[in-house]
């Protein structure tokens, strides 16, 4: 149930619009919702991807308008939504979707004019510029593992800039994680381009696929890694691909086929199942339909996902996927590099952290107090304190039951040495290895 209720979401926050109040529609005629229907069951009989499965879609919404189901919907929007849970009932495909949005609708209309498409350009080039291109975050993280975050594929036409700017950002990282959790898909050349970072000096084909033109006109494609992309490229490094049940469509593919070139590790939760590119047809009143025109197949496993999703290599909760891909790309670098394993796990008990806080009773911080040579642990207000020759106090965060971060300070951890439940000494525990022992005075 919660992962249908996550699809269901996903459809209808893509095929989510504001109307302008002065467009909207007052009320629609029953006039009106026929010809829609009308209009949609005819694009479909040109453009559907699975013929066979027209008859049963208009049958249903014929079905539906006789029976009245439609009666009391008088609201674009309303109208709009019900015939896209309609279409995706009985299809199952998650890309189908009705809007009502008359402006757009006009201006398709209109597109031979060129001044109305150079207007529709524009506006969608402002739009991305304020979405920057779907990126949304890029840092580095401990270790040197690098993270890019972005929430739809943009067309490389006008989003490459920003992409390779990520891209190079990234380019000294020993390893990469990238975040496709909230990810609805778009432009599968953003695919293509960023994939293409990833190998050097390679000729592979990472989609092959075909779509529908008028009169069901049938046009085959393949898209393969481009032969040049701006920058440096990262084909010796470890990559993590982050996926949730809400990760749609064009992400869904690029996590697909680099998991099937074994060039990533998929970690998080199993995607939605979209797997059909689609094209936005114009209906009549202002409204349009979202059209699954044609199909995607894997050129190794000549498959796709549609319908099933993609499933990780290393499965986990949408909301420790982070966490887990970061542990698992320091284990592999310090498999890889023994003289950086100290290094890499002074790491592992922070991200850890991060996931599930410690939390230590008061009474166990209580016995932690005292001093140890010029060193004081001090409990005030259910926090310790770490105080250093009365120069400078230090809040003390805790890492583990007796191990501690030291606010502003990285090269050193205090760790709280016990024997038979007393508290003998702390000790000062280096990134190097190197210990430092004080005892309890």
């Amino acid at each position: 149930m919660r992962r249908l209720l996550a699809l269901l979401l996903l459809t209808f926050s893509i095929g989510s619009y504001s109307q302008n109040a002065s467009n909207v529609k007052e009320n629609l005629t029953e006039l009106s919702k026929k010809q829609i229907i009308d209009s949609l069951t005819q694009k479909l009989e040109e453009f559907y991807i699975r013929p066979n499965a027209v008859g049963d879609i208009k049958k249903k919404l014929n079905e539906n308008y006789k029976k009245g189901l439609y009666k009391d919907i008088v609201k674009p929007n309303e109208f709009g939504s019900k015939l896209s849970a309609d279409l995706i009932e009985v299809s199952k495909d998650l890309h189908f979707s009705v809007r009502y949005d008359p402006e757009w609708t006009e201006n398709q209309l209109k597109k031979e004019d060129k001044e109305v498409l150079k207007k529709i350009k524009a506006e969608e080039l402002a739009e991305a510029k304020k979405k920057n291109f779907g990126f949304q975050q890029v840092r580095i993280l401990e270790g040197n593992v690098g993270y890019l975050k972005f929430d739809y594929f943009e067309d490389p036409a006008i989003g490459s800039e920003t992409a390779a700017s990520a891209m190079q950002f990234l380019s000294t990282t020993d390893a990469l994680i990238i975040d496709l959790r909230q990810n609805n898909g778009g432009a599968m050349e953003m695919g293509q381009f960023l994939s293409s970072y990833f190998y050097s000096g390679k000729e592979l084909p990472l989609y092959k696929y075909y779509y529908n033109e008028k009169n069901r006109k049938k046009v085959e494609r393949e898209m393969w890694l481009l032969p040049s992309v701006p920058g440096k490229r990262l084909e010796d490094i470890d990559i993590y691909i982050l996926t949730s049940s809400v990760t749609f469509s064009a992400a869904e593919w690029m996590s697909y086929s680099l998991q099937n070139l074994k060039r990533v590790t998929i970690v998080g939760e199993k995607t939605a199942g979209g797997a059909h590119p689609i094209d936005r047809k114009v209906l009549p009143d202002g409204f349009s339909v979202n059209i699954p025109f044609g199909e995607v197949k894997d050129p190794i496993t000549n498959l796709d996902f549609e319908g099933k999703g993609v499933m990780p290599d290393v499965l986990c909760k949408n909301e420790e996927a982070v966490n887990t891909s970061h542990i698992l790309a320091l284990q592999k670098l310090s498999a890889k590099n023994k003289e950086v394993t100290n290094n890499l796990n002074w790491y592992i008990p922070i991200i850890k952290n991060r996931q599930k806080a410690a939390n230590i009773d008061s009474t166990v911080l209580k016995s932690y107090q005292g001093k140890y040579g010029k060193s004081e642990l001090k409990l005030e207000n259910d926090n310790l304190y770490y105080k250093w020759n009365n120069l400078f106090t230090l809040l003390l965060t805790p890492l583990e039951q007796d191990l501690f971060l030291v606010d502003g300070i990285d090269d050193f951890r205090i760790k709280v040495i016990s024997e038979n439940n007393l508290v003998t000494g702390i000790k000062r525990v280096y990134q190097d290895g190197e210990e430092k022992f004080y005892k309890k005075e």
